[in-house]
């Protein structure tokens, strides 16, 4: 592919709908810096420990449960690129999968919600934390979980969002809502005097705004795109208050019906085991770096950092990428469809190059950044070439996952994750078990080289099945 393609209208489309949630992305950083520090601040560390472990498990149970805005992006995303071929209104037909994504989000709520005091119970007795912390962990997740419902709809929402191109209504979400987390958690925490307590409802009133946001902003647009507005006129919309009631009819009863279902739990359950598998995989890297000893824990969760900051940058490149590969199968646009998927794939390269050069140049200074003990640093060393290498063979298979999520294709994610987990991170494990914390990171590189290799493989199948076809076209 010519770099010229790298000007053209959908390259530059590409870039304007991935910068602006790469920006969302680097906001949640500087929250769990604030609220760390706001904990460090409480004069226990028992507070910190208990409200750190509360945080780092519903962390993982959203995160688990992230194949929610996975599948409704991809859904938006087609359903976005159908309607763009047509001048008919939408009316509710906008909302319909939207609509089934926030009665799934809504279930999963409820159902965490009843779960939540069995397992906070098997959590406490499994850490044996002191009992202020356990106390702390408590009250905080207790607070969090309550809330469940609506971290799900955020997911769903932004999800949904994201498949309608509406990034930079994202970023402005994302960042106004860390920033107002950040301000409640210093007024409940230090002028209420509320503790841990304090620094949960600040993040339940934060999520509670953000999806009030979300919803105000959906409905906007999609009264805009029902008019026959440009999408640049919808913000004028917000000055407006003569909102006739015939303008969307909200409710189907499709919404209610399992039929109307299938699709989406089909995806879900598919980017759930997906999920699970990776989930498995980066677990297993915490649990047995810690048996290597504290040495190589603390190594772990200095490296990690490098691997956090590469799925901040390439996440929001791969978001992105959904909507654009939505957008064109919704049209039914192959050509359209397989020029995305270049351009996708020279932008993913083009960052991932760069995030290579910044760790080559830089790996000792951003170790100094984030710790002052030298000897950890040079214990780390070793490391180098494996950070370094981690962007260019792991940006293959962001870019792929977004490729995939917007053909709605969570079948294949599913299995090259199954594959990539067993033939990729346990067998290199295994063969490199001399090695120990060295091995857990070069099977940590495995795994995503084989997610890459094994989504590109089906991929390069799909191209020429399509090459297969032009070629028997008569002419």
């Amino acid at each position: 592919m010519r770099l010229s393609v790298l000007r053209s209208a959908s390259s530059k489309k590409l870039l304007l709908l991935a910068l602006p949630l790469i920006l969302a992305n680097l906001s949640q950083p500087l929250l769990g810096l604030v609220d760390t520090a706001v904990l460090g601040h409480l004069g226990d560390a028992q507070l910190l420990a208990g409200a750190a472990v509360g945080t780092f498990l519903l962390s993982q149970i959203i995160w688990l449960l992230g194949f929610l805005r996975m599948s409704i992006s991809g859904l938006a995303a087609q359903q976005y690129g159908a309607f763009s071929l047509t001048q008919e209104p939408a009316q509710r037909v906008w909302f319909d999968e939207l609509a089934r994504g926030l009665i799934c989000a809504l279930v999963l709520g409820a159902g965490l919600d009843l779960l939540s005091a069995p397992l906070l119970a098997w959590i406490q007795s499994y850490t044996e934390l002191p009992t202020l912390a356990q106390s702390s962990l408590h009250t905080y997740f207790s607070i969090r979980v309550a809330n469940a419902p609506i971290i799900l709809f955020n997911l769903v929402l932004i999800g949904w969002m994201v498949g309608h191109q509406r990034t930079k209504q994202v970023m402005w979400i994302q960042i106004i809502g860390n920033l107002t987390n950040i301000v409640l958690n210093l007024t409940l925490v230090f002028g209420f005097d509320l503790s841990v307590a304090g620094l949960a409802y600040a993040t339940v009133i934060t999520e509670w705004l953000m999806c009030i946001a979300s919803i105000s902003m959906i409905y906007r647009y999609v009264r805009g795109r029902e008019q026959g507005l440009p999408c640049s006129a919808i913000p004028a919309l917000l000055r407006k208050d003569n909102i006739p009631s015939s303008s969307i009819r909200m409710l189907s009863p499709d919404w209610f019906r399992l039929a109307r279902f299938y699709r989406l739990l089909s995806l879900n359950r598919d980017l759930f085991i997906r999920s699970i598998f990776l989930q498995l995989c980066l677990a297993f890297v915490t649990y047995q770096g810690a048996r290597y000893g504290v040495e190589a824990a603390a190594i772990n969760a200095l490296l990690m950092q490098f691997f956090v900051i590469i799925a901040l940058g390439l996440d929001g490149i791969a978001n992105a990428i959904e909507a654009l590969i939505g957008e064109a199968q919704g049209q039914s646009d192959q050509r359209q469809k397989w020029q995305n998927i270049g351009i996708s794939f020279m932008w993913s390269s083009i960052f991932a190059l760069s995030f290579a050069i910044i760790f080559a140049l830089g790996f000792s200074d951003i170790l100094g950044l984030l710790t002052n003990q030298t000897d950890i640093i040079v214990a780390a060393q070793p490391y180098y070439g494996l950070i370094v290498a981690l962007p260019l063979l792991a940006h293959w298979c962001y870019c792929l996952d977004g490729i995939y999520i917007g053909l709605t294709r969570a079948d294949v994610m599913r299995n090259s994750m199954f594959v990539s987990a067993f033939a990729g991170f346990f067998l290199v494990y295994w063969l490199t078990l001399g090695l120990e914390n060295l091995g857990l990171w070069y099977a940590l590189l495995a795994l995503q080289t084989m997610r890459g290799l094994t989504l590109g493989g089906h991929l390069w199948w799909l191209y020429s099945k399509r090459l297969n076809r032009l070629a028997n076209i008569p002419t």
